[in-house]
């Protein structure tokens, strides 16, 4: 099943998110982006093309950066108006999460294989204190 993908964000993130997904794994135009509040322009027409863009036959992914934001406020309401289920919304972003779902290797996206990979994905505060104690041996630590 075709997979559509875009990152709505407050500020350049969603740029940012982009360049990075071109630069590991080149995929940074499989993503559309839209960089909210950077001009006084209205986005809402841009995510209305992207919902319309994802077929029946389709599955949409939407990225935004803040759970509760207006971002995501206007993304969830004009998901909603459009009724379509094959459109997920995922908030509170981040770079490993979007990359999973777009290199994702599974046909079709459920709410299961989101929810794997989200919790897969999560902010990991990490441990600076090396298995030998030595600052040398930093293989071991990674």
């Amino acid at each position: 099943m075709k997979k559509k993908f875009l990152i709505a964000s407050h500020g350049k993130l969603a740029a940012g998110l982009q360049s990075s997904l071109e630069i590991l794994a080149n995929k940074g135009k499989d993503v559309e982006i839209i960089n909210a509040y950077l001009t006084e322009e209205d986005y809402t027409p841009k995510i209305t093309a992207f919902i319309a863009s994802v077929q029946s036959d389709e599955q949409g992914v939407i990225f935004t950066d803040l759970f509760g934001g207006s971002v995501n406020q206007k993304v969830v309401n004009q998901v909603l108006t459009a009724k379509k289920d094959n459109i997920f919304v995922i908030s509170n972003t981040n770079l490993p999460i979007v990359l999973s779902l777009l290199l994702s290797p599974d046909d079709t996206l459920t709410r299961e294989n989101i929810t794997a990979t989200i919790r897969d994905g999560q902010v990991t505060l990490l441990s600076l204190t090396l298995p030998t104690g030595k600052t040398d041996d930093l293989d071991a630590f990674f």
